[in-house]
């Protein structure tokens, strides 16, 4: 099983009405053991989350589907992880 380093940065057009939304597909995630960590940046600019997942496209699936990734909420950058 690969990890997957997502990256989100908060746009200047945020508006949050995602966030809700965010974290309960978060929390179904946790469930679905695809998701090991996840929490927003203390300055209010974003935040990141470890996917463990089979491949970058299975985790670019996963990541299309947070309802806060939308062009004017949020930027996310996927990344493989070889972390410990």
């Amino acid at each position: 099983m690969k990890q997957f380093l997502v990256f989100i940065t908060r746009t200047p057009d945020f508006t949050g009405e995602s966030i809700p939304a965010h974290r309960q597909y978060l929390q179904e995630l946790r469930d679905s053991q695809l998701l090991t960590l996840a929490g927003g940046f203390p300055d209010q600019t974003g935040g990141a989350y470890i996917l463990q997942c089979q491949s970058a496209e299975k985790a670019q699936s996963l990541i299309a589907k947070d309802p806060m990734n939308q062009p004017k909420e949020a930027i996310y950058q996927l990344k493989e992880w070889n972390a410990n």
